[in-house]
């Protein structure tokens, strides 16, 4: 089910205002996933809580025609988490990446899911 004329037009505006106050984090990793997957469909949300400035919990969703034959799953996710790593040496530079959907134009309904709350933690399940 694709989005309602006005609702998807929204969604633009938002992703247009996002990307006009997007910080350095947030820019690195859209640059990132539009030179590797040249995507017909990219959004980088920084659902940081607290301030936009921490730029600590980013979800993206990419839809891009090298996802084709890549099964399962997980590896379109880990092609995403290593395109947004290859200058970091491997390691997310943030608290929490989530990959919301890493589609192929044919598999892409315009539905995200909305993220869960964080529950903290270092990364590892434990509290800090």
């Amino acid at each position: 089910m694709r989005p309602l004329p006005l609702l998807a037009s929204m969604l633009a505006l938002r992703r247009g205002l996002a990307m006009s106050t997007a910080g350095p984090r947030e820019l690195r990793i859209t640059q990132a996933l539009t030179k590797t997957f040249a995507p017909q469909h990219l959004e980088v949300l920084n659902e940081s809580h607290g301030r936009r400035e921490d730029e600590s919990h980013f979800k993206v969703v990419v839809v891009s025609d090298k996802f084709e034959g890549v099964r399962p799953l997980i590896k379109r996710h880990r092609l995403v988490t290593a395109a947004i790593t290859a200058d970091t040496g491997g390691h997310l530079d943030f608290h929490s990446l989530s990959v919301a959907a890493a589609k192929t134009p044919a598999e892409w309904d315009g539905v995200v899911a909305p993220s869960p709350k964080c529950a903290g933690g270092d990364g590892r399940g434990t509290k800090r």
